[in-house]
């Protein structure tokens, strides 16, 4: 007779009973965890968002796919989140297997770690570097189809990082002005130039787990690649220097 794997535990939860608080050191334990440091930046009509988010990783090579994870209450996720006729897969229960640009996701505005938010709307603030127009007149990408840019920053991006790890929703074209940067063909998202790599992605399955909201996506582009350079690191809450 073949015994049966046992059931897994949902998401929080100690397999014992309910969902528990975190134990009061969680989250210094998790800052112990160096992690390389990204910016995911989104178009949204004629806005850019931009957030720093440290909870990104690589899933598959084929398919392409990614991971980022956002605070469920943070406007990122909002932007990414629900679209006509999706559903957000919970983290205590299966995640069906969308397509790519199906799924829902939601977050609010937070400092580096596990999740962040910065955004801004369009106004006069000029664009540096070599972005086109208003993220309305990118093509067909954006929030509403699911689609975002990940640069992988370098160590050097410091300063950047911690601009787009600001609360609320700071101007992304602004905050941009200064620094060279492009805009996706296929995501529409402002991708600043000088990181290790970017990618353009779309969302293609979103889990609700806890406070934060996983997006698995599917990889369309790499818009560059640096052919040398260090990581930016995140390491208990500051941005230290490899070596």
């Amino acid at each position: 007779m073949t015994e049966r794997p046992p059931a897994l535990a949902p998401a929080g939860s100690t397999g014992a009973g309910p969902a528990t608080a975190a134990p009061p050191d969680f989250a210094g334990a998790l800052s112990a965890y160096a992690a390389g440091v990204t910016l995911v930046t989104i178009a949204d009509g004629r806005d850019d968002i931009g957030t720093t988010v440290s909870a990104f990783c690589p899933v598959s090579l084929e398919p392409p796919l990614v991971l980022i994870s956002l605070l469920a209450a943070s406007y990122p996720a909002e932007l990414l989140g629900t679209r006509p006729g999706d559903g957000t897969s919970r983290g205590d229960g299966p995640s069906p297997a969308d397509g790519p640009g199906t799924g829902e996701g939601a977050g609010p505005a937070g400092g580096a770690g596990l999740g962040g938010a910065a955004a801004g709307s369009a106004d006069g603030a000029g664009l540096g570097g070599t972005a086109a127009g208003p993220a309305d007149g990118a093509g067909p990408g954006g929030a509403a189809a699911g689609r975002f840019a990940v640069c992988l920053l370098a160590a050097d991006q410091r300063m950047l990082a911690g601009r787009f790890a600001a609360a609320g929703r700071p101007n992304a074209r602004r905050m941009l002005a200064e620094v060279p940067h492009r805009r996706g063909p296929l995501s529409g998202a402002l991708i600043p130039d000088g990181g290790l790599a970017a990618l353009e992605c779309e969302v293609s399955r979103r889990i609700l787990a806890g406070d934060h909201l996983v997006l698995i996506a599917q990889v369309l582009a790499v818009p560059y690649q640096a052919p040398s350079g260090d990581p930016l690191i995140r390491f208990r809450g500051r941005y230290p220097a490899l070596g």
